[in-house]
């Protein structure tokens, strides 16, 4: 009779420590809650309002998109890639993502 799979993996995940990896997912999940806070309505507001605006604000709404999403990429790879400590310098991109983020909004709102 064969066995479930998760029967097999058993092992496998306790001797990698499956605690930890809850642990950095835990602190990821915030970070990646407050990103897609900030990308959905970035893209969702870029394709809607498309065709009313002019080419520079197309422009910084393109690029507002692409750094939130960056910043999406590092939130993720803060529960893919865990280490010993808190990455601070991924933390830190995150914030500065979303400073950025800001920072371009603002001058996109004198378009």
């Amino acid at each position: 009779m064969r066995q479930p799979l998760h029967a097999h993996l058993a092992p496998t995940v306790i001797a990698l420590g499956f605690k930890p990896l809850l642990r950095w997912w835990k602190r990821a999940t915030q970070l990646i809650g407050l990103s897609l806070l900030m990308v959905v309505p970035a893209v969702f507001g870029t394709v809607t309002w498309w065709s009313l605006y002019g080419v520079g604000y197309r422009t910084l709404s393109v690029v507002i998109c692409l750094v939130l999403t960056a910043q999406l990429a590092v939130a993720v790879s803060i529960g893919v890639r865990p280490s010993r400590d808190l990455p601070w310098t991924r933390a830190g991109l995150v914030i500065l993502g979303m400073l950025v983020a800001c920072g371009l909004a603002r001058i996109r709102h004198e378009f």
